[in-house]
């Protein structure tokens, strides 16, 4: 089985009719790829799925072009749905590299809903803002989606964006594509750890998914090499050995993108 949690990996050969695509190119080898799933798939829901890919995120330059695109993907998404009021996730496990992206990048989110439940002056450029890291099963004993909707009964957010690491069937692409999506997340699903799913169904707001390819596993990175023998573990999980280094400037990416989506006057602060 595929261990991706990539629509434009699991699509490559599903049939054009139950989908449609578009790819844009920008500056310094960066793309991106629209794809809008027309019916339910056996993996995927109706709604739409965007992978940005690039090939260096070293010069703070790219950083901050990535960064860009990721909130025009954003507006994009978001253009029907009123902004006053957010909440984002960080999900994943912190003590993980692997897993930390999105605590690492919820922790760098500017918050303010503290200031307008107390009624303080606020800059008009700031939007109303909560962040929660619900962290994972096995520290808590709770799925986080059960954590995150007592969360957002009681806040009532008006969209909601969830932030997770990601697998992918493609070694090259760890912590080279970040998908967007408008239908939510599973938490584990592409590592065949399936929890309960954190969308509109369940928390009855619209939900935005950020996630980060960080993860592949041995069988991908034989199939890409064209390695057909079956070997013990293939299913194990690797990372990268510099994933460190890299994990600081996913998290760069995306915390800038998110807080200049959700905040309109966050470069001028």
């Amino acid at each position: 089985m595929k261990r991706s949690d990539f629509a434009d990996e699991w699509f490559e050969s599903e049939e054009e009719k139950i989908f449609s695509q578009k790819t844009e190119s920008f500056p310094h080898a960066v793309t991106v790829k629209w794809i809008k799933v027309l019916e339910n798939d056996k993996k995927y829901q109706t709604g739409d799925y965007v992978t940005i890919s690039f090939e260096s995120m070293a010069d703070a330059s790219l950083r901050n072009q990535i960064s860009s695109i990721l909130v025009d993907v954003l507006d994009k998404l978001c253009q029907d749905v009123l902004l006053q009021k957010i909440l984002v996730v960080g999900l994943g496990n912190e003590d993980m590299i692997s897993d930390a992206i999105g605590p690492k990048t919820a922790a760098q989110i500017l918050v303010s809903a503290h200031l307008f439940e107390l009624e303080k002056e606020v800059h008009p450029g700031l939007n109303n803002c909560a962040v929660i890291a619900p962290k994972v099963m096995g520290q808590t004993g709770l799925e986080s989606a059960r954590i995150v909707k007592g969360i957002a009964d009681f806040y009532e957010p008006q969209c909601v964006i969830v932030i997770d690491a990601l697998a992918t069937s493609s070694f090259s692409r760890i912590n080279r594509a970040i998908q967007i999506s408008n239908i939510g997340i599973i938490p584990g699903s592409g590592v065949g750890n399936h929890r309960l799913a954190i969308n509109e169904e369940t928390l009855k707001v619209p939900v935005i998914s950020i996630g980060i390819a960080t993860v592949t596993t041995i069988r991908s990175i034989l199939n890409e090499m064209n390695v057909k023998e079956e070997y013990e573990n293939n299913d194990c999980i690797i990372t990268p050995r510099d994933m460190d280094m890299e994990c600081r400037q996913i998290v760069a990416i995306l915390s800038h993108g998110i807080n200049c989506f959700i905040h309109p006057a966050y470069e001028e602060l």
